[in-house]
């Protein structure tokens, strides 16, 4: 486990999660900058930072937005599939969210749908893994191996007010299987 790396992200999450609650998160280039790094968002078109932003920005402050709602928008916006950053968005609005991430679905032993299923069945595969990772979140939270987990974050990285579930992420991000 990389303690470094793992302060340096739950310093960067902390400014990102001040930010999206402060700022205009479309227009502020510094947010932009530090949630591209942070999640790793590169070589996308112009087109595709502006959707993000414009929807992070209109839905900042709606609990009731879903993994659902956002992979749909991204799916009616770009007819791609954006699984990642859907759940990146879902987990900034609402800090007690996983992100589906390449090492959380290979920790769960979880594939993301080939392209050779049909639209729809994709589409509902995704909601399918997702909530998959939403349960084993609140299951493995309760667990005593997570109670460590987040008591060596607490210990090594200290007190910060940053929700289990993302202690867990950070974690998780930085230990590679």
């Amino acid at each position: 486990t990389n303690w470094t790396n793992i302060k340096q992200g739950a310093q960067k999450y902390l400014q990102i999660m001040e930010l999206v609650k402060t700022t205009n998160v479309r227009a502020n280039k510094e947010f932009q900058r530090i949630f591209n790094g942070f999640y790793r968002i590169r070589q996308r078109p112009k087109s595709f930072y502006e959707a993000l932003y414009d929807y992070l920005e209109r839905n900042k402050n709606n609990k009731e937005v879903s993994f659902e709602k956002t992979l749909a928008f991204f799916l009616d916006k770009f007819q791609r599939f954006e699984p990642a950053f859907s759940s990146k968005i879902v987990a900034t609005i609402n800090p007690n969210f996983p992100v589906w991430d390449s090492e959380v679905l290979k920790r769960l032993k979880f594939r993301s749908p080939g392209s050779q299923l049909g639209r729809e069945i994709r589409f509902k595969k995704m909601l399918e893994i997702y909530d998959d990772i939403v349960r084993w979140y609140s299951e493995f939270i309760n667990t005593e191996e997570a109670k460590n987990m987040i008591k060596v974050f607490d210990e090594k990285i200290g007190i910060l007010n940053i929700s289990d579930t993302k202690k867990i992420d950070l974690i998780l991000w930085q230990t590679r299987s």
